[in-house]
């Protein structure tokens, strides 16, 4: 990665560097069809489907709740009109 990076620093200025952008774009679009694919190909995934589903929203909920709780902090602590600081 980090040489993928020199290599794209140094290249930066080349007009057909910017088109891989559109080629990474492709490249990960078929990625992630083909994990969907091997997924649901998986049985073992397929018959606990609504277990994992049930995790995820689990998580998602308490992700969402503890961003909502830090917000409100930072919120309280730095943004807040008035009062002390």
């Amino acid at each position: 990665m980090a040489v993928g990076v020199v290599i794209g620093y140094r290249l930066r200025f080349r007009n057909k560097i910017h088109k891989v952008s559109s080629l990474i774009h492709a490249v990960i679009c078929l990625l992630l069809f083909i994990l969907g694919m091997s997924i649901g190909a998986n049985d073992l995934i397929i018959s606990n489907l609504s277990y994992f589903c049930q995790q995820a929203a689990l998580i998602s909920a308490l992700s969402m709740f503890g961003s909502s709780l830090g917000a409100l902090l930072v919120y309280q602590l730095f943004f807040r009109k008035g009062g002390k600081r």
